[in-house]
C-alpha cells in the first residue's frame, strides 16, 4: 500500500513545480466564456444592422461556442505536452513494478 502512495506524492510535487499548468487551466474557462459572449455580441450587432433579430444572434452564438471548444481543446493539448511526468515513466518507476 505504501508503494502506491509514493508515486502520487511525487506526482503532486512535480505539479507544484509547474505553475504554467495552473495558468493554462485558469485561462481555459475564461477563454471559453469570452468566445461565447463575443459571438453573441457580434451576432447582436449584425442583427441590428440588417434588422433581422434572432438569426445572426443565435448563429454567431453557436459559432462562438464551437470556437470556444476548439480553443479549450488546444489549451488542454498544450497542458498535456507540458505534463511530461505522466507521458513517460522513469526507469526507477518501471523497476519498482518488476
Amino acid at each position: 500500500m505504501k508503494e502506491e502512495s509514493v508515486p502520487e506524492s511525487a506526482e503532486m510535487s512535480s505539479r507544484k513545480n509547474k505553475p504554467a499548468l495552473n495558468f493554462l487551466l485558469l485561462s481555459a474557462g475564461s477563454m471559453f466564456t469570452s468566445m461565447i459572449i463575443a459571438g453573441f455580441l457580434v451576432g447582436y450587432v449584425i442583427d441590428l444592422l440588417f434588422d433581422t433579430m434572432p438569426i445572426f444572434l443565435l448563429s454567431c452564438g453557436v459559432l462562438g461556442f464551437i470556437g470556444g471548444m476548439m480553443k479549450v481543446h488546444k489549451l488542454l493539448e498544450k497542458m498535456s505536452l507540458l505534463d511530461t511526468g505522466k507521458a513517460k515513466p522513469t526507469e526507477s518507476e518501471t523497476s519498482k513494478h518488476d
